[in-house]
């Protein structure tokens, strides 16, 4: 594996990561004493944070080092996150369906009335 292609991995893993585990990038830099510019800057690629670090953070989300830079398949724990944050994700989208739905019928109406 290339630095390129490992600094990708970790990148998208930071990010799903901290997602699975509800946190925005200042929640997690809180945690860690860090500012949100820096998590920025780690799941932009554009820095890495240093073992210690990234043990904290594993450690945060419950998972092995190797798991959060990509070593290792996932944990069952990880793959029932991914799993409840689909669902998440899929009512959140038919949710936002439906709304848009009703206000464009809403427009229809003001327009037929107008």
């Amino acid at each position: 594996m290339t630095e390129q292609e490992f600094r990708s991995r970790l990148t998208a893993n930071l990010i799903k990561y901290r997602k699975l585990n509800g946190l925005t990038q200042l929640e997690l830099a809180d945690c860690l004493n860090y500012s949100d510019k820096s998590v920025s800057k780690w799941e932009r690629g554009d820095g890495m944070p240093d073992v210690f670090v990234l043990a904290r953070i594993a450690l945060l989300y419950g998972i092995s080092v190797s798991e959060l830079i990509g070593e290792t398949d996932k944990s069952k724990k990880t793959a029932e996150l991914e799993k409840a944050l689909d669902k998440s994700e899929k009512a959140r989208e038919k949710a936002r369906k439906k709304v848009e739905k009703r206000a464009g019928k809403q427009k229809k109406k003001e327009r037929k009335n107008a």
